[in-house]
């Protein structure tokens, strides 16, 4: 039975699998946001001199698996988000999961296009945006 239980963001979490064999999953610390955003099956036209009434068809095509934006606080040194950081760099795929609602989540492959630290001001925290794109289907549960 499906839970109508709308979600408060307090209990939700971003992983990272490392790339080294066994691979770990490492929680992203000082996350605060995070969207998956831009998801979205391809259409392609098959409209015909045929079609009844010059009414355009379509059939859906390839899917556009998106991407996650994460936002947060920057910690200078944070030995998660050097590492974060460190695939970003290699430019390689990695597993991540987004846990949400204390047990929902989200799991995929993803590369790690953006690690962004915005460094504040004196009267501003220190803070991060991130961009992950999706490569492959992703599992919820």
């Amino acid at each position: 039975m499906a839970n109508n239980t709308p979600v408060v963001g307090l209990t939700d979490a971003f992983e990272f699998a490392s790339v080294s064999s066994p691979s770990t999953y490492t929680t992203l610390n000082g996350v605060t946001s995070a969207a998956i955003t831009g998801d979205k099956v391809q259409t392609e036209k098959t409209t015909t001199l045929a079609t009844t009434n010059g009414v355009d068809t379509y059939i859906a095509s390839t899917q556009e698996p998106g991407s996650i934006d994460l936002k947060g606080l920057f910690y200078p040194g944070d030995s998660t988000q050097v590492a974060f950081e460190a695939i970003r760099a290699a430019g390689v795929a990695v597993n991540v999961k987004l846990t949400y609602g204390s047990s929902n989540s989200c799991s995929c492959s993803a590369i790690i296009e953006s690690f962004t630290p915005n460094l504040g001001s004196a009267d501003k925290l220190s803070t991060f945006d991130a961009k992950l794109k999706i490569t492959g289907p992703k599992t919820y549960a």
